[in-house]
């Protein structure tokens, strides 16, 4: 319905007067700050042209009604080329709730950036989805704009980064959910390939995970923000950028059972002990065995709350044979790689079985979506290392022979806390990673009890 011009422009002039930070946005597009001597409203026959320029980019439009009106918000309907409807969104950026316009407005421009990455790219196929909304039932974030490209009978699941705050690494992570949610609403297709659009930071780590993924083809892609992009060869990227630091297995304190001692000082079930002068430690150390108890009746205290994988950790040191009875249960090492920007808040163990087979656990207390690929970080990492033979050359697992295989992966976490999508992303898993889920019974901080276990993707039954 089209208003009065005037009453448009008042609506306007009434907006910025109140704004302190007043952007204009227009959906798809990056948003413009509404700065002095860099916009105009002026009435134009039956509509107010509303014009607003930067450096780079200009944009005119022809408003013709006020959509809505709330503080802080003004929505106006705009009348494109040819009589076309379209919205034009008023904001203050300075208030708290436009925060989600913002990054809906830049989510929504990399999404059409990436359509005009994709006609580039496969210019004789069709863009038969594209979307950069949230999708909580089938675990699809909004932050990693995906699309399905439909050539006759086949198809190309598509996932993209862009450069942020969001973490493109993970993008590999909704890919594969992508990936697996086509194959299913789309049974007609064949749907063989995965195209991943990264920044260019994303790229080794993603590359490192793929070469050990399987059950779809592999692309690859990096661009600039100018529009140009190229495809990556697999083969030709991603090597492996690890330290292994020198081993340094636990050790106990005589303080208490549940107590060791570190090279930066004490910890007390994966906590660490605040520094304090010798003869106060035994006091710190009871305190906090009564506030980081499973019975404490303070479970709001941060000494309770703080590092729960580290006191999960701590937990199975103490209970390896529990969880699998087929590890010694010393030497055993904890964070023995350095590994820069793939530091995830993952909790993990490096033991060797009685075949002297190495084992990595990688122990998560809260669900975590990405726990599959996290952890197949640092398993590529630590099989490098196996494989170049550094163990040994660092003195661990002394009088151990260790076997050439590739180390077993063990994901272990309580049984409710495994994303559902887990097995998903398991199932994309190299044969070559014998790789097992370990559920422990929720009362973990009392007792360790394996619920379930499972080898590789194989679903509870």
């Amino acid at each position: 319905m089209r208003s009065h011009p005037a009453s448009v422009q008042a609506a306007i002039e009434a907006f910025l007067a109140a704004a302190r930070q007043p952007v204009l946005q227009e959906p798809g597009e990056l948003p413009f700050p509404l700065q002095t001597g860099q916009f105009e409203i002026a009435q134009k026959g039956n509509s107010v042209l509303v014009s607003t320029w930067d450096e780079t980019r200009q944009l005119h439009r022809r408003a013709i009604a006020v959509a809505e009106d709330r503080p802080g918000r003004l929505t106006l309907t705009i009348e494109r080329f040819g009589g076309k409807i379209g919205m034009l969104v008023l904001y203050d950026e300075s208030k708290p709730s436009s925060s989600p316009l913002r990054k809906q407005s830049e989510r929504h421009h990399f999404r059409e950036h990436l359509r005009s990455l994709l006609r580039k790219q496969f210019p004789i196929w069709a863009i038969a989805d594209l979307s950069a909304d949230l999708d909580m039932e089938h675990s699809l974030s909004a932050n990693y704009p995906r699309a399905l490209l439909r050539k006759g009978q086949a198809g190309v699941a598509v996932i993209g980064a862009a450069p942020g705050p969001a973490e493109p690494a993970v993008a590999l992570t909704y890919g594969l959910i992508w990936l697996d949610y086509l194959r299913r609403r789309e049974p007609e297709l064949r749907i063989e390939t995965l195209a991943l659009f990264l920044p260019q930071p994303a790229l080794t780590a993603t590359a490192l995970r793929l070469k050990w993924l399987t059950g779809a083809q592999f692309r690859l892609f990096t661009y600039t923000t100018e529009g140009q992009s190229h495809e990556l060869d697999l083969a030709d990227c991603g090597n492996l950028h690890t330290e292994l630091r020198p081993a340094q297995p636990h050790q106990q304190s005589s303080l208490h059972p549940e107590a060791e001692t570190t090279v930066k000082g004490a910890r007390f079930r994966g906590l660490e002990v605040p520094a304090c002068p010798p003869d106060e430690l035994p006091a710190v150390i009871n305190e906090m065995a009564r506030l980081r108890n499973a019975s404490t009746p303070d479970r709001l205290n941060p000494l309770y709350t703080r590092r729960p994988e580290g006191w999960l950790e701590s937990q199975i040191r103490r209970h390896l044979e529990t969880l699998d009875a087929t590890l010694r249960t010393a030497p055993l090492y904890s964070q023995v790689l350095a590994i820069a920007g793939v530091d995830c808040g993952i909790a993990d163990i490096l033991a060797v079985d009685h075949d002297g087979r190495l084992a990595v656990l990688e122990i998560k207390a809260d669900e975590d979506i990405h726990l599959p690929l996290q952890a197949l970080d640092y398993w590529v990492r630590i099989a490098h290392h196996a494989a170049q033979g550094d163990f040994r050359a660092r003195n661990y697992f002394p009088q151990i022979q260790l076997r050439p295989d590739p180390p077993k992966l063990l994901l272990v976490a309580p049984a409710l806390s495994f994303h559902p999508t887990t097995e998903t992303i398991l199932r994309f898993f190299s044969s070559n990673i014998a790789v097992e889920r370990i559920g422990l019974a929720l009362e973990w901080r009392q007792i360790v009890r394996v619920l379930f276990r499972y080898r590789g993707a194989a679903s509870p039954t």
